[in-house]
């Protein structure tokens, strides 16, 4: 699979996880296209409950973004994910909220 920045993909947690958890890719082509890296930095989703607010720290991503639920993207924390982890692609994030998930990202890590 070709991975993007920006793209939303399905992780698996361990081995008996048949569904996954979406995810945003946020490493660059330096790091997707080099066979030798095995890993990528990622920021986890969550499905979005309806009574559920959007918090200070997430952006709120829906079917513009190629999914088919409303999905919460925690800007508080950068994980690392295995190559081999990603079940399959979920969709792209729409321009709009990659401005928010920046701006979002640097706020919570302190950077500006």
């Amino acid at each position: 699979m070709h991975l993007q920045r920006w793209d939303i993909v399905f992780l698996r947690e361990d081995e008996r996880d048949a569904t996954g958890h979406p995810a945003v890719v946020l490493s660059g082509p330096d790091v997707l296209e080099n066979p030798k890296q095995l890993r990528f930095n990622v920021v986890m989703c969550t499905k979005k409950p309806p009574a559920v607010m959007v918090r200070t720290h997430q952006v709120l991503l829906n079917g513009a973004d190629g999914l088919d639920f409303a999905t919460l993207v925690d800007c508080g924390m950068v994980v690392v994910a295995r190559k081999t982890s990603v079940l399959r692609p979920g969709g792209r994030v729409a321009h709009a909220r990659r401005a928010q998930i920046s701006v979002k990202l640097r706020a919570a890590l302190g950077l500006g």
